[in-house]
């Protein structure tokens, strides 16, 4: 995997910034910009609400403090399966009767790393440096390895194998095993009822694809980490040895881009690409089709819709150098019935789950170790909605567990707002909620940037925290304030972390930066100078217009901003 220091040169292209406004007394209202701050009213406060009804169940490993669980999978009869890098071991888990099973991989030291289990109940699950492909039988005791062979290529006129390397297991529909091959730069697709491989070459070198999903049509779609691509095979159109029916594409937003070196041959020779989408990790399809995929080198993850090619960022919140890790390095993701979305934050150390349509996200802190994270890398759907996840260092495996009495917070913000650079923006945000064990909401912003820490932007809570009653409201005011952020449109996370839970309630707030062109005019921005701006602007439109006639000159250029890149709402 990159580190978030490959992404060489974000394009950061011209100097711009930030601005909404205040012009309470004027609803509707718009007025020109002045000295790079153009005010807008607001476009009215939405209503959302966070009703969290879930506690967070753990369950330790037995037979060794260094088990090292990694994948997991939910099978259709409702046990959870995982693989044990530590220990050489697949294992279940039946929540049922609250009973652990192991069974032994016969290669040692196999590095057991993805699992999955098929619709007649087989657990199928990869070996990462033993090349093989393991099998265990639906009601069976014993593992069966399968050997991935490995590719053959050609360096310098000679002939060389490299191995497979896999990772991402996905059984399909139709029975077939598919293998995601880190290594050889390959989809395998194993057939269990004649124990053969069909091999899929990718079209750009060293993509390192690391996570499968297949859509509604049956096709399959990848990412390719080391190529900062996306991947769709169209399974009909597959040939062995080919890579017919593969496309790989980088997803452009034109407000996140970047250029990177990437290898195209063994012999070292480079080209640069660029892409909006850094260290592509695991891949969900909701419902609608949309796709959503986890950055493993940043704080985000985002929604790539294939109809409109269209790609939005979204960020977890910060990390603050929690544990000695700047970024949450979101790895699993799963996509509800209900279009929630899960991650699982690898060094963010909770559990988040996002509601695309109000917005709103929620995070779990996952109670394990005092000195380090727990390691939640990968996470589980069981067929109940269930959401399941391993924790690495934790020795265990976990669960979220709806509650009788949920916890409720509401919060009135306006989740829009379009600025100029170089401008300030002033959010309100009130908030109600049934406190229970709560004593205070601390707040907090996160975007831009790979870590969530705003570039080129300060996000500042005036009061820094407050105390939520079920009874009142309580309430704070965002501001944020630009200098050359460039133009485009940003969709900021902003959270109240409750204490002394530690749970994060955020709110996807978008914000349309476009450029500053106005005429520099020194005012004050209460409602007393929005006032007199207005008039100040109605006479001087109304005296260049008078100038403009008499002189017979033609209008100078449009001052209106272009419009911002695409962004999928």
């Amino acid at each position: 995997m990159k580190t978030s220091g490959r992404r060489k040169g974000l394009a950061w292209v011209a100097s711009l910034s930030f601005i909404f406004l205040l012009g309470l007394s004027f609803p509707g209202a718009v007025f020109p910009s002045v000295s790079g701050v153009a005010l807008s009213a607001a476009n009215g406060s939405s209503t959302l609400t966070w009703s969290d009804p879930y506690s967070m169940v753990t369950y330790r490993i037995p037979g060794s403090n260094n088990s090292l669980p990694w994948g997991i999978a939910a099978a259709p009869d409702g046990k959870i399966w995982f693989v044990e890098q530590g220990t050489n071991q697949l294992g279940s888990y039946d929540p049922y009767n609250g009973t652990f099973a192991q069974y032994d991989i016969p290669t040692p030291r196999s590095a057991p790393s993805e699992v999955a289990v098929d619709a007649n109940g087989n657990v199928w699950f990869t070996e990462l440096t033993a090349n093989n492909l393991g099998e265990l039988k639906a009601g069976g005791s014993k593992v069966v390895e399968i050997h991935i062979p490995p590719a053959t290529v050609s360096l310098a006129g000679t002939s060389q194998s490299v191995d497979c390397n896999p990772g991402a297991v996905l059984p399909d529909p139709s029975g077939s095993i598919w293998v995601a091959c880190l290594s050889s730069n390959q989809i395998d697709e194993f057939f269990p009822n004649n124990g053969t491989f069909a091999r899929f070459n990718l079209p750009v070198f060293n993509s390192a694809p690391a996570g499968l999903a297949l859509d509604g049509k049956g096709d399959l779609w990848f990412t390719a980490a080391d190529a900062d691509m996306l991947g769709k095979a169209v399974v009909s159109q597959l040939r062995n040895g080919t890579t017919d029916g593969i496309t790989e594409t980088a997803p452009i937003n034109d407000t996140y881009l970047y250029t990177f070196v990437h290898a195209t041959s063994f012999l070292g020779t480079t080209e640069n690409l660029t892409s909006s989408l850094p260290t592509p990790s695991g891949i969900a399809i909701d419902s609608s089709g949309r796709i959503w995929i986890t950055e493993h080198v940043d704080s985000s993850f985002d929604s790539f819709n294939p109809a409109t090619s269209t790609l939005v960022k979204y960020w977890t919140s910060q990390t603050f150098d929690a544990y000695g890790y700047s970024v949450s390095f979101p790895n699993g993701i799963a996509a509800a019935a209900n279009g929630d979305v899960w991650i699982g934050e690898h060094y963010g150390n909770r559990i988040a789950l996002f509601d695309p349509s109000a917005g709103v996200m929620t995070e779990y802190p996952v109670s394990c170790c005092r000195t380090t994270i727990a390691g939640v890398y990968s996470i589980a759907l069981d067929r109940n909605g269930t959401l399941w996840f391993v924790e690495i260092s934790g020795n265990s495996i976990g669960e979220l567990v709806k509650t009788k009495t949920p916890f409720v917070l509401s919060a009135s913000i306006d989740t829009s707002a379009t600025i100029t650079s170089d401008g300030t923006a002033q959010v309100p945000i009130n908030f109600t909620g049934s406190p229970g064990s709560l004593d205070a909401l601390d707040f907090s912003a996160s975007g831009v940037s790979s870590t969530g820490a705003s570039r080129n932007l300060t996000a500042t809570f005036a009061p820094a925290n407050a105390t939520v009653s079920a009874s009142g409201t309580t309430g704070t005011t965002l501001t944020l304030k630009a200098s050359g952020l460039s133009p485009g449109v940003y969709y900021l996370t902003v959270t109240a972390k409750a204490l002394p839970r530690d749970v994060l309630y955020s709110a996807v707030l978008k914000l349309t930066v476009t450029e500053s062109r106005g005429i520099p005019l020194p005012l004050e921005y209460g409602v007393p100078g929005a006032v007199i701006f207005a008039a100040a602007a109605v006479y001087t439109a109304w005296k260049l217009t008078r100038t403009r006639r008499r002189r017979l000159e033609a209008p100078g250029p449009s001052l209106a901003c272009a419009a911002p890149p695409n962004g999928f709402n």
